[in-house]
């Protein structure tokens, strides 16, 4: 009887039987319950994780502005362009498809690989391509890789202006320069749009939304394109001539601050940016301060004047050439006697110019460089750019102010000491320097100096041309009013004799001043002085640029 029983239960026992079936009621009931607790408790929480993995947000940007020229010529534009998306998920044989989607890219086959083998999600595999690899790619209808189209950057002019102008990364924001100071206006402000993510994680639209986009706004800069681009030609060849590390040029309107041309050697191609060396993206005419050397001795002079301590014609003895002062030795570049405040300026007097620092007195001196605006931004708000140095001198310090007053010591950009001449060149008042056209036209900066001190300086540097230390910047047309600089470099703690800043500042025309121009060229070789390294840049550049701007001849 309980054999027979027991093959009806399929060979278990009773008890057995009772045990599963308590067994499966209670796995059951625990089903049930999780069920129940899922669909009545946790239905919110779930349906909110679903949502997610199955909806995603796309952030859609306008096309970005375009930076312009003064002129309106075009110095940064944004076109379509289409970049290789992969879903490794979708592909079989990825190391065929990484071959074939190498040679339609031209790029190593192993490169393209590491990009598909790398986890399961849809991602970038080559950015910005060319319209011809696009079309391969297109050709080659390879599972799992699509094309999307994005706005990439251009720069039609290259690595003209291109350390002022900047760049913008993969994303479309800007990095540097003019790309980063006028970032928002340039992005515009995009919207977000929800899709739905399929099993592969390819993105669908849900509808057609009406999306709020406030479109980007262009930017006219203050850069005029045919004064930058003769003016890097200019300093290239300069560069290369005297063997220099580099060069830099800065000009500005001195009436209203505009910006006109600016050049740096080496420079970069921000089509490119990724390629390019770091140091090469500095706009070193704003973040990069050196010391002056002679070109301060304008400011020195103007002070003296201001404060009533000197005038023209007040002579001081050069002491032949080298002249103690404590325990240092002052020396000119050519010995000479007695020279008129005029003749010191003239020929560029160290020893004068530290006679003449003792009259204004170390506080005057000191605190009429900061007026000048040295040791503070210019105001131009260029994205790093920095104040340089104006340290203090107190009264006994007979070396430091003989330095200051002959521009060591200190440490300015060529943007700052642009704008300090061109407080000569308007009549004495400030002046920021502008980067943008359609900004509002500055108001009248403050007073640093009188009109007649200003003019009085202008006549002293316009002196410097015809017969000084600055010939090689003379024009056949125009009266040129200019400084030239050599400073020694510092060196491992000391002033080196072999390494030099080559500098000119000029202005013209004198008698109705339109162009300010800084030339700098770091460590020239063979030849150093500014007069002969960097003021016959400023005449070429000049010569261009007052014909450009203004073409009618100055009355000498």
């Amino acid at each position: 009887m309980r054999l027979s029983q027991r093959r009806r239960n399929g060979g278990l026992a009773p008890g057995r039987l009772r045990l599963l079936g308590r067994v499966g009621i209670l796995g059951f009931a625990v089903l049930l319950a999780r069920a129940a607790h899922l669909q009545i408790y946790d239905a919110e929480r779930l349906k909110h994780i679903a949502e997610n993995q199955s909806r995603a947000v796309v952030r859609l940007e306008p096309p970005r502005g375009e930076i312009l020229d003064r002129n309106g010529r075009r110095l940064a534009v944004s076109a379509p362009v289409e970049s290789v998306e992969v879903s490794p998920e979708e592909i079989e044989d990825r190391r065929r498809t990484a071959r074939e989607l190498a040679r339609a890219l031209n790029r190593p086959a192993r490169e393209i690989f590491e990009r598909l083998a790398r986890g399961s999600s849809p991602r970038w595999v080559r950015r910005w391509i060319s319209p011809r690899a696009a079309e391969r790619v297109r050709e080659l209808d390879l599972p799992g890789i699509r094309l999307r189209q994005e706005h990439r950057r251009y720069y039609p002019n290259g690595s003209l202006a291109a350390a002022h102008i900047g760049f913008t990364g993969h994303d479309g924001k800007g990095l540097e320069g003019l790309e980063l100071l006028f970032d928002r206006e340039l992005s515009g402000r995009g919207a977000t749009l929800p899709v739905l993510r399929d099993a592969r994680g390819w993105r669908l639209l849900l509808s057609d939304p009406q999306i709020a986009v406030r479109s980007a706004r262009s930017v006219r800069s203050t850069l005029d394109l045919g004064l930058t681009d003769h003016a890097a030609r200019v300093l290239e060849t300069a560069v290369r001539r005297y063997n220099a590390r580099r060069g830099s040029l800065f000009a500005m309107d001195p009436r209203n601050g505009d910006v006109l041309a600016l050049a740096e050697v080496p420079s970069f191609d921000p089509n490119r940016f990724w390629d390019q060396s770091p140091d090469r993206f500095l706009a070193r005419v704003f973040v990069d301060a050196f010391e002056p050397g002679s070109t301060l001795k304008p400011f020195t002079v103007a002070l003296a004047l201001e404060a009533g301590v000197v005038q023209p014609h007040v002579e001081f003895d050069c002491e032949g050439g080298l002249w103690r002062v404590r325990n240092r030795l002052i020396r000119d570049y050519r010995p000479y006697d007695v020279l008129s405040v005029h003749d010191i300026l003239r020929v560029s007097s160290n020893i004068g110019s530290a006679k003449i620092a003792n009259r204004l007195g170390s506080m005057r001196l000191v605190d009429g460089m900061r007026r000048f605006g040295f040791g503070t931004p210019t105001g131009s708000l260029f994205p790093g750019e920095v104040e340089g140095i104006v340290r203090d001198v107190r009264e006994a310090q007979a070396v430091e102010r003989a330095n200051l007053a002959f521009g060591q010591g200190l440490t300015v950009t060529a943007a700052q000491l642009a704008a300090a001449g061109s407080i000569l060149a308007n009549g004495g008042r400030m002046v920021t320097p502008r980067l943008r056209l359609d900004s509002p036209p500055p108001e009248p900066g403050k007073r640093v100096i009188s009109e007649e001190t200003a003019r009085s300086v202008l006549e002293m540097m316009r002196a410097v041309v015809e017969s000084g230390t600055g010939r090689a910047a003379a024009l056949p047309h125009h009266a040129v009013a200019g400084k030239t600089g050599t400073a020694q470099k510092v060196v491992d703690g000391r002033y080196s004799n072999e390494s030099y800043v080559a500098s000119f500042m000029g202005i013209v025309p004198v008698s109705n001043p339109r162009l300010v121009m800084v030339v700098v060229l770091d460590e020239p070789q063979k030849i150093h002085t500014g007069g002969r390294v960097a003021a016959p840049v400023f005449r070429e550049v000049a010569n261009y640029a007052i014909e450009h701007l203004d073409p009618q001849p100055e009355g000498i």
